[in-house]
């Protein structure tokens, strides 16, 4: 388990069974929003965890106890209307995107593109974000020990088209003294697709029958011990509904051997549907986004920033300016936009910060598959300039995102001359291109 992760676990349960906030030194990281997941409504048997990051999120299911994940189903959008539903509005698990099976763990994590969310790009940053996240638990039961006789059925409904069900509608028994608690019959576990999964009831190890032998002194008797009321199993074929909880038994009985508890899961507070399933969501507000620091340019004593800015009498090409990042002497840069058919360069001026040009550049493509660049500065400047370095970028059209120029994909060093030129090899070449020059300029005699 991460440790970031433990501390978080550690500090939602603290707070869960009221211990004192000032016992409790953990935070939580500042990107990351966390939510309790409960079992059967209302047993806390871990949280989930969303970390926002720069191009990804992890969603992390953290168990405690000897609860262990044996599926896991999420969804995360910026509006309630993309979640998988049915016609009542509970929602189907078996059609949401990210979904594992797994082997009993006690943490799982699914780490998402942000590029793949239900989400709105552009408003991602400081957007409300919702998030329905499921989880199937289970947890060894000791052989006798009375058991918890279920949640009495989530009653979600959660049926996809692949028939999955969350619905268990099975409820725990816990019979009369004498008489052996029984399993519903497989129609109380279904949901409407007729294939559903019991999750939210006790597994039990006495027969369908609906008498079974314990072993238990005194006759017969239930493995739950005396409890003198059974629960009542939910109606068969109705979704949304769940179960009555059974009553469970206060007395060890005969020493049977371990069962396996399943439960149905979900973090977050709120309801899907009003008036529907039990099943749960929680939301944040996406605060995290924070602009990644960019490398500053570091200039050497008497260097200075220059940007080329394309000319279109000269070529066909689109000049968009933006103010740059990484750099402190200017705020000037421009975006040069061009048809990379027919093969061919375009010309422009290398411009620095108070507005003075002091060269001109060549970009464009060699042949179909070579880019290429040529600078070259003002030879009858005073004092005399060289290119201590250049960074190139260059890519499809519209793809740029404003990054410093140590970040352009394409350094140049310097040669301790006034010109300066490389060229690229390309897989293809894109029909438009987006194009951006740099270069740090010193006085002749400094670095």
């Amino acid at each position: 388990m991460k440790p970031n992760m433990l501390l978080t676990v550690i500090a939602i349960f603290l707070n869960l069974f009221a211990i004192n906030a000032t016992q409790a030194q953990t935070t939580q990281p500042t990107n990351q929003h966390c939510d309790v997941l409960y079992a059967g409504q209302t047993t806390a048997v871990g949280s989930v965890c969303v970390t926002v990051n720069a191009s990804d999120v992890n969603l992390d299911y953290l168990l405690i106890g000897d609860w262990k994940l044996t599926e896991a189903h999420a969804w995360i959008g910026d509006t309630l209307t993309g979640l998988p539903t049915n016609s009542g509005g509970n929602p189907q698990i078996g059609l949401f995107p990210y979904q594992a099976s797994i082997n009993s763990a006690a943490q799982y994590s699914f780490t998402i593109p942000i590029s793949q969310l239900a989400v709105n790009a552009d408003t991602f940053c400081n957007a409300e974000i919702f998030v329905a996240a499921h989880a199937v638990v289970t947890r060894t039961v000791a052989g006798g020990s009375g058991g918890s006789g279920g949640s009495g059925g989530s009653g979600d409904n959660d049926s996809g088209d692949d028939g999955k069900s969350d619905k268990s509608g099975k409820s725990g028994k816990s019979g009369k003294a004498g008489k052996s608690s029984s399993a519903s019959k497989s129609s109380d576990s279904s949901a409407s697709t007729g294939k559903g999964k019991t999750y939210n009831a006790v597994t039990s190890n006495s027969s369908s029958k609906s008498k079974s032998k314990a072993s238990a002194k005194g006759g017969k008797t239930d493995q739950s011990g005396k409890s003198g009321k059974s629960g009542h199993s939910g109606k068969s074929g109705k979704s949304g509904k769940s179960g009555k909880s059974g009553k469970s038994g206060n007395q060890t009985g005969g020493g049977g051997s371990p069962s396996t508890q399943t439960e149905s899961a979900w973090a977050g507070s709120m309801q899907i549907a009003n008036g529907g399933s039990w099943a749960r969501y929680f939301s944040f507000t996406n605060d995290f986004c924070v602009d990644p620091e960019e490398p500053v340019v570091v200039l050497p004593p008497s260097c200075f920033n220059v940007f080329g800015m394309g000319q279109p009498a000269n070529a066909p090409v689109t000049v968009s300016s933006f103010t740059p990042v990484g750099v402190t002497d200017t705020n000037s840069a421009w975006l040069n936009t061009y048809s990379s058919s027919p093969v061919g360069y375009f010309s422009g001026d290398l411009i620095r910060g108070n507005g003075t040009i002091v060269g001109t550049f060549l970009a464009g493509l060699a042949s179909s598959t070579e880019f290429a660049v040529e600078l070259t500065l003002d030879s009858n400047a005073s004092p005399s300039l060289k290119i201590h370095n250049a960074n190139v970028y260059f890519d499809t059209a519209g793809g740029y995102q404003n990054v410093s120029p140590l970040n352009f994909g394409l350094p140049i060093a310097g040669n301790g001359t006034g010109s300066l030129s490389q060229t690229m090899s390309l897989v293809f070449a894109p029909e438009q291109m987006d194009t951006i020059v740099h270069a740090v300029v010193c006085s002749q005699g400094n670095e």
